[in-house]
C-alpha cells in the first residue's frame, strides 16, 4: 500500500511539470480564451511553465476582433490576461486594438525589451484598467507610436474622459505632455518614472493628481496646474530631481505625504492661500530649498516634514499652526542657527537643544499656542513646567519619558484636551512612562474642577489652585506692561476676559475699563493702586 502512494506521488508531480494548454483557441500565433460572456475573449498565454511565451512571433498584433477557426465564431478582444506575455524578449513590435479595457497583473512583466507599441486610439488607451504597473507594455519602457506616428510631444486632447493607473508609466518617449482633458483626475502613477519627460502642463479641469502621479519624472523642470486642482496625493512628485519650483494651485488645501520628497534641485515652493496641512516627510531632503512662504491658513506641519533641506534658513509659522510633529525642522539651516535652549517655532516649542541643566525650570514664553511632537521627550532634568494662558495644543509624547517631573504649571483656564491620535496605549501620551501621582498640578484660580472633571489631568497627584497678585492679567505672576497691554485689548474687544489666566477687574467693579488700566500702571509705579 505504501509503495502504491509513493508511485501515485511520482505521477503526479510528472504531469504538474508537463506543458499544458492555456487558450481555447489559436489565431496567428497568438492564444485567446473565450469569457463567461460568451462574446469577448483574453489574450492568454500558450504554455504556462515556459519563461518566455509566444517566442515564435517576433510580431504581436492584436485585433479587434478574431474568429474561432474551429466553430467560425468571431470574439471581441477585450482583455489581455495575468502572464500572457511575460517575460516575452523576441517579441520587436506589439499593437494594441481599442476595444482592450483590461490588462490583467504582469501582462507583460519583464517582457518586451526590444518592442515598439502601436495604438490607434488615445481616449480608449487612458481608459484602460492596468491591474498594476507590469500589467502595461510601456513597464519595458518602449517607444510609443500613435497611428504610426512616434508620440514624443503628448497631447491628450479634449473629449478624453478618464486617465487612469498606470496608462503611460515608465513610457520613455514622452519628452513633453499637454493634458487639455477634463478629466476628473490624473490617477496613480498615470505618468511615474517617465524619464525623459521635462515639461507638463494642465489646462483641462482636473480636480485631482493622485498617488505618484509623476513620482520619478527626473528631467521634469516644470509644471503647470489649473487652479481647479484641490487635491495632490502622496509622491506626486517625489524624486523629480529637475524641478526647482513649484506654485500651488490657489485651491489646494494641503501638501500630502512625501509630496517632494528628495526633489534635489527644488529651491522655492509658493504654498497657497488655503494650505492647512504639510505632510509626512513632503520636502525631505530637499537640500537646495531655501524659500517657502506659510500661509495664515497652515495649522499643522507633519513629521520630517522639511527634514534635511540643509538650506532652508527662514521659517515664518503663522500663529494658528500649533500642529508640529517629531523632527519636522531638523537638519535645516533654520535649525543650525538656533541658540541652546527652547527652540521655538512660530508659536510652538518645537524642542530643547543643548543638555537641559539641572533641575531645570521649563518656562515657555507668553503667545506660545503649542508644543511639539516629543519636544522635550526623556529630559531627565525637568523638574517644573510652566505653560502660558495662550497654549491650546499639546504634542504627543512632548514630555514622555520625563521621569523626575515634580510640578506642572497651566495657566491655562481650561485644560487642554489630548488628541486621541496620541492616546495609542490607553494613557496619555503626553506624559506617558511619568508617574503623575508624584506631580503637582497648579491651576489659575477658580479653575480646579474643569481639571479634575478632565481624565488625562486629574491622574496627578495633588491639584491646586493659585491665586494671582493684584493686576496680574495675564497670570504670569508679575505685575508688569503686558498686563497693561492685556486689558487695553480687553477693552478695545480685541480679546475678552476669559482670554487670559489671571484677574481683569483689578477694582473688582464687575467690569473691565480704564480704572482698572490706571491701577496696573500705578502698582507698576509703586504707588497705590488707585491713586489719581
Amino acid at each position: 500500500m505504501k509503495a502504491r502512494l509513493n508511485f501515485a506521488c511520482v505521477v503526479l508531480s510528472l504531469a504538474m511539470w508537463l506543458p499544458a494548454s492555456a487558450y481555447d483557441f489559436m489565431v496567428d500565433g497568438i492564444a485567446y480564451n473565450v469569457n463567461s460572456d460568451g462574446k469577448t475573449v483574453t489574450v492568454t498565454y500558450t504554455e504556462r511553465r515556459k519563461s518566455t511565451n509566444y517566442d515564435q512571433i517576433t510580431e504581436a498584433i492584436i485585433p479587434s476582433m478574431v474568429v474561432n477557426p474551429a466553430t467560425g465564431v468571431s470574439y471581441t478582444v477585450t482583455t489581455i490576461g495575468e502572464s500572457a506575455f511575460y517575460s516575452n524578449k523576441t517579441i520587436t513590435k506589439l499593437v494594441i486594438p481599442p476595444t482592450i479595457v483590461t490588462m490583467e497583473k504582469d501582462a507583460f512583466g519583464s517582457s518586451l525589451s526590444k518592442s515598439s507599441l502601436y495604438i490607434s486610439d488615445l481616449a480608449k488607451w487612458c481608459a484602460i484598467n492596468f491591474a498594476n504597473a507590469t500589467s502595461n507594455p510601456f513597464y519595458s519602457q518602449m517607444p510609443f507610436y500613435l497611428n504610426d506616428e512616434l508620440v514624443n510631444d503628448l497631447i491628450i486632447p479634449k473629449g478624453v474622459a478618464v486617465m487612469n493607473s498606470f496608462a503611460f508609466h515608465r513610457c520613455k518617449s514622452l519628452k513633453t505632455l499637454k493634458i487639455e482633458a477634463d478629466v476628473p483626475s490624473i490617477s496613480r502613477d498615470a505618468f511615474s518614472s517617465c524619464s525623459n519627460l521635462t515639461t507638463v502642463e494642465i489646462t483641462g479641469n482636473v480636480s485631482r493628481l493622485d498617488s505618484s502621479a509623476f513620482h520619478l519624472c527626473s528631467k521634469m523642470a516644470s509644471i503647470t496646474l489649473p487652479e481647479s486642482v484641490d487635491t495632490i496625493g502622496p509622491e506626486a512628485f517625489a524624486s523629480c530631481s529637475s524641478l526647482t519650483e513649484f506654485i500651488c494651485p490657489p485651491n489646494l488645501r494641503g501638501i500630502s505625504r512625501e509630496t517632494f520628497k528628495q526633489c534635489s534641485k527644488l529651491q522655492r515652493i509658493v504654498l497657497g492661500p488655503k494650505i492647512e496641512k504639510i505632510g509626512q516627510s513632503a520636502f525631505h531632503q530637499c537640500k537646495q530649498l531655501t524659500e517657502i512662504n506659510f500661509p495664515n491658513t497652515l495649522c499643522a506641519i507633519g513629521i520630517n516634514a522639511f527634514q534635511n533641506c540643509t538650506s532652508l534658513e527662514n521659517i515664518d509659522l503663522p500663529i494658528l499652526c500649533s500642529d508640529i510633529r517629531h523632527n519636522a525642522f531638523d537638519n535645516t539651516k533654520w535649525y543650525a542657527n538656533q541658540p541652546e535652549g527652547i527652540v521655538y517655532a512660530g508659536y510652538v516649542a518645537y524642542d530643547y537643544k543643548g543638555d537641559m541643566p539641572a533641575n531645570y525650570h521649563l518656562v515657555l514664553r507668553d503667545s506660545i499656542v503649542g508644543i511639539a511632537q516629543y519636544a522635550f521627550y526623556n529630559q531627565k532634568n525637568l523638574e517644573k513646567i510652566t505653560l502660558p494662558f495662550t497654549m491650546f495644543d499639546l504634542g504627543g509624547w512632548c514630555f514622555s519619558q520625563c521621569s523626575n517631573l515634580k510640578e506642572v504649571r497651566c495657566r491655562m483656564h481650561h485644560p487642554i484636551l489630548t488628541p486621541s491620535q496620541y492616546n495609542l496605549y490607553g494613557a496619555w501620551a503626553v506624559f506617558l512612562n511619568v508617574n503623575l501621582s508624584n506631580v503637582k498640578l497648579i491651576v489659575p484660580k477658580g479653575c480646579k474642577p474643569y481639571y479634575t472633571q478632565t481624565y488625562e489631568w486629574n491622574q496627578f497627584g495633588e491639584i491646586v489652585e493659585e491665586s494671582f497678585p493684584v493686576g496680574d492679567v495675564t497670570g504670569d505672576m508679575l505685575v508688569d506692561v503686558e498686563d497693561v497691554n492685556a486689558l487695553i485689548n480687553i477693552i478695545l474687544k480685541f480679546n475678552t476676559v476669559n482670554d487670559y489666566a489671571g484677574e481683569a477687574d483689578v477694582n473688582s467693579s464687575g467690569i473691565v475699563d480704564v480704572v482698572d488700566v490706571n491701577g496696573v500702571i500705578n502698582i507698576i509705579l509703586g504707588l497705590n493702586i488707585f491713586d489719581q
